[in-house]
């Protein structure tokens, strides 16, 4: 591990590895470091274990979310790799539902940040998988509010079509089975909708203190949701709005097509339905009026009338109910900052003084300067002379009454003679009065003015929220106007309808929509979260090249490396040829490595794309031969895999000699991605010669990542030439294990299943056995539903069609 990072004792100890407490030296403040936990006697578990690292690693990194934990950093050393993350100080929902459910108002923060946080997720098709109480910590910030994050996406997959339930060592699933979608236990297909229900569940917990499904043992509870058994939210806790109990119940149906169908739509039907003030509210008790029907499907909350005696959920007869947890010995409790925070500014639920009783003789209230500013000024008609004025302060002043028009007369003075107003005062009365007029018109412009934006404002957000809307028509000073919302709005839901609308502005006028976002994001003073949304979601989004010097440029000049990696993130997708020499500088010149290789990523991309191959490979060839850094070098090596010369591949081949292992790792990462065939021979010469088990760990991953990617485009044939030549060198049972699986899951063509059956019957492995058999029965399965359908599309039928 770097020397950055100081070791301060150990926070936790999950199934998969350990979480430490350290300081990070060189960016001056604590973060969290996870590794795994070394196991001499389980060498599988251990591999196992290093790739759910990685994976969490990856997906975290693609995630930047004020409610997601964020990845600061992934390495390497001896002791295996590690992940340096922001070190989060608070409770888990768990801890804090043990000693009390939440109250109403601690609830709707908890369900808004959350559903925040799997927009943001799902929007990069990102499933989390391992959804519980759990991984959904409470932090407070120095106001006293609480702020949620999710954390350990260790389960996490990126994954742009719905996937297969991953099978662990033992066959049975990861995650809590409390918090588990019917489709985890069915090996069904995966999506956002696997996430809905598990958060679906948290939330039953988090207002009840009980699991929705349960049981005494794994069996039981995987029936129960299976089932679908479980009681009605309203029947069990009295006093929160039932339209939230349904909401609720909405996101756990059983079926995945019957919940929302993201988090975008689930937030969108709680904003909706809580508009309202003053909603009916659960009693804690089960409903009376009637037997409940057989598992009918929900309605979205909001969509039937109020009254409906239809009960959208499956209630559990007495003798079917699953044995429920225990319950919390104490009643729903608000959030209070922990010991020694100041109390919150926020909560509704802080003690509140007692009002004040009426007193007989109540004091006299003085207007404040801010009250009497608004006050209505009386005009006096004519001025009274104070100096003529004998008045006893100790004494009430009795008025005359006068007749109406005439001058007043004060007890004990003599009356004031009355005088014109002289030519100087006319004249300043003159002026003042038009000084007067001019800022009432000008206050009055102003207002106008205020109001037109707001009603400007309003028309572009409201075209930007129509599901078909493909434009948002501005010019410049409505664009300014988007822009300048992004920094004043409060609301996270307003700000990324702005953000959308700024994603389909287009210009009435001769204004460059994209260059005067790119230099409102890059040189405008705000907080990195809205920088980095502005970069992402509105540049990243627009694909518009022509900003690409404003992003290089803030990269370079900008201290915030997570800024600054978004920024060359999003040039990604845009670049072309003539941005090669750029991003290059950039790789050779970077200090941190998010940097570096967020360019290393646009360079790729460029290669990719690119007619010019060979004479980026000579330039590549001829950087990575002058760089002295280390990082750098191996920077520019994956590049020339990408490549794929044949220079670039005795570069590979003189490090894979190398005695030292950081050397050799780098090769065999390099040519995991290389640009053609003439990596895998030499992947699999290192990979029969070397004793390493760690480097023969690496080879064997490349290897396989070299086979399965789909940067290359290969016949069938080939495939299978190159898997047959894979499984021969696989002689680890964890290598066996990871070959099956994957040709279980993602292979069809015919040479697959003579392949798996040699494994089930050469394999030394009797769980190697077991393993392939069963893969056999799904993949013979595949086949024989494939030729129906075959056979369907060739019927005259058919073909009339």
């Amino acid at each position: 591990m770097e020397d950055r990072y100081e070791i301060r004792g150990k926070i936790g100890q999950g199934g998969l590895g350990a979480v430490y407490r350290a300081f990070d030296s060189r960016m001056n403040r604590e973060v969290a470091i996870k590794r795994i936990t070394a196991s001499e006697e389980d060498a599988e578990l251990m591999e196992e274990s290093t790739r759910q690292l990685i994976k969490e690693a990856g997906a975290l990194a693609s995630l930047q979310h004020p409610h997601i934990v964020t990845v600061y950093d992934v390495g390497s050393d001896e002791d295996g790799p590690y992940v340096v993350m922001e070190l989060i100080s608070g409770k888990t929902l768990d801890e804090i539902v043990e000693s009390a459910p939440l109250m109403w108002p601690d609830f709707r923060e908890l369900a808004l940040q959350t559903q925040e946080a799997l927009i943001a997720a799902q929007e990069l098709q990102l499933v989390h998988r391992d959804i519980k109480p759990g991984n959904v910590m409470l932090t407070w910030l120095p106001s006293g509010k609480f702020q949620i994050k999710i954390v350990d996406f260790g389960l996490a997959k990126l994954a742009s079509k719905p996937s297969l339930q991953t099978l662990d060592q033992s066959e049975s699933v990861f995650g809590s089975v409390f918090f588990m979608a019917p489709e985890q236990f069915e090996r069904a297909p995966l999506d956002a909708r696997t996430d809905t229900y598990a958060m679906g569940c948290v939330y039953y917990h988090a207002l009840t203190g009980v699991y929705p499904f349960n049981g005494e043992t794994g069996p039981q509870v995987m029936a129960a949701h299976l089932q679908h058994k479980v009681t009605p939210i309203q029947d069990l806790r009295a006093g929160i709005p039932l339209w939230i109990c349904d909401w609720i119940m909405w996101h756990i149906n059983r079926k995945p097509e019957d919940r929302p169908e993201s988090a975008r739509e689930s937030l969108q039907v709680f904003l909706q339905n809580d508009k309202d003030q003053n909603p009916p509210m659960s009693t804690g008790t089960p409903s009376t009026s009637g037997e409940a029907p057989k598992r009918p499907r929900l309605i979205i909350p909001g969509s039937v009338p109020e009254k409906s005696p239809t009960s959208p959920v499956v209630v559990v007869p007495d003798e079917e109910k699953p044995i429920e947890a225990a319950k919390t010995q104490t009643a729903p409790q608000p959030l209070t900052p922990p010991e020694g925070f100041k109390p919150s500014v926020h909560s509704p639920t802080q003690s509140i003084k007692p009002e004040t009783p009426p007193q007989d003789n109540p004091p006299i209230v003085k207007l404040t300067k801010a009250v009497a500013a608004t006050a209505t000024v009386p005009v006096l008609k004519a001025p009274v002379k104070a100096a003529t004025v004998g008045l006893n302060p100790a004494k009430p002043v009795p008025v005359s009454p006068t007749a109406p028009g005439s001058s007043i007369t004060l007890s004990g003075a003599e009356p004031a003679k009355k005088r014109g107003l002289d030519n100087t005062m006319k004249v300043t009365i003159a002026v003042m009065l038009g000084l007067a007029a001019l800022f009432l018109g000008y206050y009055l412009l102003k207002q106008s003015g205020k109001n037109t934006q707001t009603k400007i404002f309003n028309a572009m957000m409201q075209q930007a929220a129509k599901p078909d809307a493909t434009e948002v028509i501005v010019n410049a000073s409505t664009l300014k106007l988007l822009l300048q919302s992004t920094i004043s709005l409060g609301a996270n839901e307003q700000r990324n309808m702005a953000y959308k609308a700024l994603v389909l502005a287009k210009a009435s006028d001769a204004t460059d929509v994209d260059a005067v976002i790119a230099e409102f994001a890059t040189k405008t003073q705000m907080i990195s979260d809205i920088r980095e949304a502005l970069i992402t979601q509105v540049i990243g989004a627009r694909k518009k090249s022509s900003v690409i010097p404003m992003l290089l440029a803030y990269s370079k000049s900008t201290d915030d490396t997570r800024t600054a990696t978004a920024a060359l993130k999003a040039a990604r997708y845009m670049v072309d040829d003539s941005h090669f020499p750029q991003f290059l500088e950039v790789i050779q010149s970077a200090s941190n490595a998010d940097v570096r290789q967020a360019a290393e990523e646009a360079v790729a991309e460029i290669i990719k794309n690119s007619a010019n191959r060979a004479q980026f490979g000579t330039t590549l060839a001829s950087a990575y031969q002058t760089a002295t850094n280390q990082d750098v070098r191996h920077s520019l090596l994956r590049l020339l895999g990408r490549n794929g010369d044949a220079a670039a591949l005795g570069i590979a081949k003189e490090l894979l000699a190398k005695t030292e292992p950081k050397e050799q790792v780098a090769a065999l990462v390099a040519l995991a991605s290389w640009g053609n065939e003439s990596a895998f021979p030499v992947l699999i010469e290192y990979l029969a010669r070397t004793t390493d088990s760690t480097l023969r760990g690496h080879a064997f991953e490349s290897s396989l990542k070299f086979i399965t990617s789909t940067e290359i485009e290969r016949d069938g044939a080939t495939r299978g030439q190159q898997w047959n030549t894979l499984a021969s060198e696989a002689k680890l049972q964890v290598e066996q294990d990871k070959i099956v699986r994957e040709l279980a899951i993602n292979e069809e063509d015919e040479w697959v299943i003579p392949l798996v059956e040699k494994f089930a019957k050469e394999s030394e492995y009797d769980r190697i056995i077991d393993l392939a058999e069963r893969a056999l029965d799904r993949l013979r399965e595949r086949a024989r539903l494939k030729s129906v359908d075959e056979g369907k599309s060739d019927t005259p039928e058919s073909q009339d069609e």
